[in-house]
């Protein structure tokens, strides 16, 4: 009798559904299904959208796009391992995300759209 065989793509994929699933059980936030995500441009930079809001700040549902801390980085120019918003206005999300240029699972932070365009306009003047 053979056993069933485990994959690396398996694990990966499982890791991240879990990921996705305590995201949601924990911070109301849902990853972008592929081709579903919105197109976020900011100066003459853009990226796709991979994690939204759906938690209340008070307000309502949030529906926000999320960004990664290199996304952020992307939109406002910086390439450095600086934090892209220093005193965000919505409490960034800690996760930890699948790091294709590194190779593994790493912390991140998702932060949300408005402080990212926020912190451009600060830098614009």
């Amino acid at each position: 009798m053979s056993s069933p065989t485990l994959t690396l793509n398996d694990l990966i994929a499982t890791k991240l559904q879990e990921i996705a699933d305590d995201a949601w059980w924990d911070h109301r936030i849902l990853r972008a299904q592929d081709g579903n995500g919105r197109v976020l441009q900011l100066g003459t930079a853009a990226v796709r959208e991979a994690w939204y809001c759906l938690a209340d700040h008070g307000h309502g549902l949030c529906n926000e796009p999320l960004l990664t801390h290199r996304q952020a980085s992307t939109l406002l120019g910086m390439y450095a391992d600086d934090e892209p918003i220093p005193a965000p206005q919505i409490k960034p999300v800690e996760i930890e995300l699948l790091d294709p240029a590194v190779g593994a699972f790493v912390p991140d932070a998702l932060y949300h759209f408005s402080d990212v365009v926020a912190e451009f306009q600060k830098a614009q003047g």
